[in-house]
């Protein structure tokens, strides 16, 4: 089993487990039961992850990202004319003097 995601809550654990199922993908929720010794470890050892097997890694992760959005496209990053700063292309206000896009 591989490791493909460590999520901030136990229902989004649980919540990516359930869609990969719903794809035919076989996968476990770890850690989902550690929240009370998150103060005595380290937060990142009893974070709950969900696990798959080597042979689905790579449709889960791409499940993932679609679940997130995250292969959507950023678009042209710009400069704001106002304080001259870069901006990335999904910003549609300048992030450091909240001009407007030109």
């Amino acid at each position: 089993m591989k490791r493909i995601y460590t999520a901030d809550s136990i229902a989004m654990a649980w919540h990516i487990r359930n869609v990969l199922e719903q794809h035919d993908i076989y996968a476990e929720v770890k850690n989902d039961r550690l929240a009370s010794i998150a103060g005595e470890t380290p937060i990142t050892e009893s974070m709950p992850e969900v696990w798959v097997k080597p042979l689905y890694v790579s449709r889960a992760e791409e499940i993932i990202k679609e679940m997130f959005g995250l292969d959507e496209p950023q678009g042209e990053g710009w400069i704001c004319s106002s304080c001259g700063e870069d901006n990335l292309g999904s910003f549609d206000i300048c992030w450091n003097c909240e001009s407007s896009v030109n």
